[in-house]
């Protein structure tokens, strides 16, 4: 990268007799306000992604406890004890 906030990559495929220059490109840096809107907006997309994911489970539940409650209840205590085996593994 230079001074200037310019930088080149280039790719380039080593052949027995020369070297060929597959792919160039040039780039330059982006101001702090513009990868501050970049974070902002790839948080909020999955900030979004989880709430549909969450909304989608707790329908999925829904169905699962009108249809089969004991099985509900497997899942639930299947996920209670994989979290505390998480939480003291994190603890080693």
């Amino acid at each position: 990268m230079q001074r200037d906030g310019s930088a080149k990559l280039d790719f380039i495929q080593n052949m027995e007799y020369k070297f060929v220059e597959l792919l160039s490109c040039d780039f330059d840096a982006s101001t702090e306000e513009v990868i501050r809107q970049q974070i902002t907006y790839r948080y909020n997309a999955v900030k979004s992604k989880l709430a549909i994911m969450q909304a989608r489970l707790q329908d999925i539940n829904a169905i699962v406890k009108i249809k089969n409650p004991s099985l509900l209840l497997q899942l639930q205590n299947t996920h209670t004890e994989v979290s505390k085996m998480n939480k003291s593994s994190r603890l080693i």
